[in-house]
């Protein structure tokens, strides 16, 4: 098991790496371009490959690149859904290129359209991108909060996904704070157990890459996505504890994607990896 945050590179890739370290990173999530835009930045291959070679000399990996907030592969928008699938085939080819393990994406939301159309056309969609994307890369799907007609809210749906689409190419990406949201009472040993034997049976672990480790002060099944410190919120200590020891995920990337300074991130991982039981991993 791993144990990072997500990371800016608005001052630049170097500077990533720098923060990554400062917080005591082995592992990092990043953006490839705007979170909140359309607009792809061309590959300066350059800086991509400074970028691999830090990692390397500094132990970083897995790296995985989140792609914006804007998409929406369940959307029966052509326009939005093709502008969606474009983000996110640029994301995969950066990341083929650049030597980046994963691509985590957000599903969307299947708005007022028949779910069953939505859900066809979210995997028909995905099943295009990886058939077109180059070799390397796994795109993650993520679990999302569960509101309104958002698409992968449950463990049940994000199967149905991956069973629809059939590809190696696939994985999945669990969102804590997503999944207490959805209902999912996370915030004890029985309650992660009781988690964990539905994710093994409706996914598979080996499905399972990354944990998006976030707490929350939502209440259980609030259909809101709001993160807070790990250990802080309503899952607290002994949820993260039972889910960070369970053998099943030791061999997950953990992300800690709660609100950031300097200091919360050093806090957080420290946080992450006292509830594990884990000393900093060796780089290799």
């Amino acid at each position: 098991m791993r144990f990072g945050v997500h990371v800016g590179i608005g001052g630049g890739l170097r500077k990533a790496v720098d923060e990554a370290v400062a917080a005591g990173c082995d592992c990092i999530q990043i953006f490839a371009g705007n979170p909140r835009g359309w607009r792809t930045t061309p590959y300066d291959a350059s800086s991509w490959q400074e970028f691999a070679r830090l990692r390397a000399e500094r132990g970083i990996w897995p790296t995985v690149i989140h792609t914006s907030y804007l998409i929406n592969l369940a959307s029966s928008n052509r326009s939005l859904q093709s502008k969606s699938a474009k983000l996110v085939a640029h994301d995969l080819d950066v990341a083929a290129r650049g030597g980046i393990e994963y691509v985590n994406t957000h599903l969307g939301s299947y708005g007022a359209q028949d779910r069953h159309k939505g859900f066809e056309r979210a995997c028909d969609t995905i099943r295009r991108l990886t058939a077109d994307a180059a070799p390397g890369p796994m795109l993650l799907l993520e679990n999302s909060a569960g509101a309104g007609n958002l698409c992968g809210g449950t463990l049940e749906e994000l199967g149905a996904l991956l069973d629809r689409i059939d590809s190696p190419g696939i994985g999945v990406c669990i969102d804590t704070a997503h999944a207490w949201a959805s209902g999912y009472d996370i915030s004890d040993a029985a309650g992660v157990r009781a988690f964990l034997k539905e994710l093994g049976r409706r996914i598979g672990f080996k499905r399972l890459r990354v944990l998006h480790l976030n707490d929350t002060e939502i209440a259980l099944g609030g259909k809101r996505d709001r993160h807070w410190h790990v250990g802080r919120g309503l899952i607290g200590d002994a949820g993260f504890r039972a889910l960070l020891r369970s053998p099943q995920l030791a061999h997950v990337a953990v992300i800690c994607e709660t609100p950031k300074t300097p200091e919360l991130d050093r806090a957080n991982v420290r946080a992450a990896r006292r509830l594990a039981g884990a000393s900093r991993a060796k780089a290799k």
